[in-house]
């Protein structure tokens, strides 16, 4: 489409054919690509039309508080009403016993044994000096060992 019709395409569509400016209507004589572009666009333009309502249509009596009233009742929910649904409930209680039941066998299977206390528990217990001299010799017996089984094997060591 040509720039004389496209700027006066919208007059023309609205009905305002006979005060179209000459060169608008000598290029429409003119130019059969144009013209046949404009009686597309005229067709159009009446099918449009002809879809529209006449008058302007008012909502029924009531309308705007039924809305109103449809957005209160929906609301804005918050994390405690989700956590109120019942099959999110459900859901929840079984997921913490479940990891309850997880942590349990998980401290039951990683315990070591007895601890050091429990084999002795007198030497724990009592603050008497003659128990914590008994607990002070075998430290350095314990200690003794070991530094002699650094030597052994530095002794028995070969290349």
């Amino acid at each position: 489409m040509h720039q004389p019709i496209r700027d006066n395409l919208e007059d023309y569509l609205k009905g305002q054919a006979r005060k179209m400016p000459q060169d608008f209507q000598a290029h429409l004589a003119a130019c059969q690509e144009c013209a046949s572009e404009l009686r597309m666009f005229e067709t159009q333009s009446e099918m449009l039309r002809s879809l529209g309502v006449g008058a302007e249509l008012e909502p029924r009596a009531g309308f705007y508080a039924r809305v109103m009233d449809r957005i209160e009742q929906q609301g804005q929910s918050s994390i405690w009403s989700i956590l109120l649904q019942p099959n999110f409930g459900r859901r929840l209680a079984v997921a913490s016993a479940a990891l309850v039941l997880l942590l349990g066998t998980y401290l039951v299977t990683s315990e070591r044994g007895e601890p050091e206390f429990a084999a002795n528990p007198d030497v724990v217990f009592t603050n008497a000096p003659e128990a914590q001299s008994a607990v002070a010799q075998q430290d350095s017996l314990q200690q003794q060992r070991e530094r002699d089984a650094v030597l052994v094997n530095l002794a028995g060591y070969r290349q």
